[in-house]
């Protein structure tokens, strides 16, 4: 099951640095879409930045539920 997580957290990496190519492409380019580019790359990022924080939740779920206090306040709410 760890090689799942692994791979998991791979492909977020991958997303999350296809996201940072758009932007770089974004930057490069002076176009009327640049701001559409801009939100595109950023909501690509967050996407892949969850599914890296999901597999890292995944691995160890016991730790991310008792020993962070967010979590802690986060549940007690």
């Amino acid at each position: 099951m760890y090689v799942f997580y692994q791979i998991g957290i791979s492909i977020g990496m991958i997303v999350v640095a296809f996201a940072i190519h758009i932007l770089r492409q974004a930057i490069n380019e002076s176009s009327q879409f640049t701001m559409v580019n801009y939100i595109f790359a950023l909501s690509i990022a967050i996407g892949g930045i969850f599914i890296i924080v999901a597999s890292l939740a995944a691995i160890q779920p016991q730790n991310w539920y008792t020993s962070s206090s967010l979590w802690k306040i986060l549940i007690a709410n």
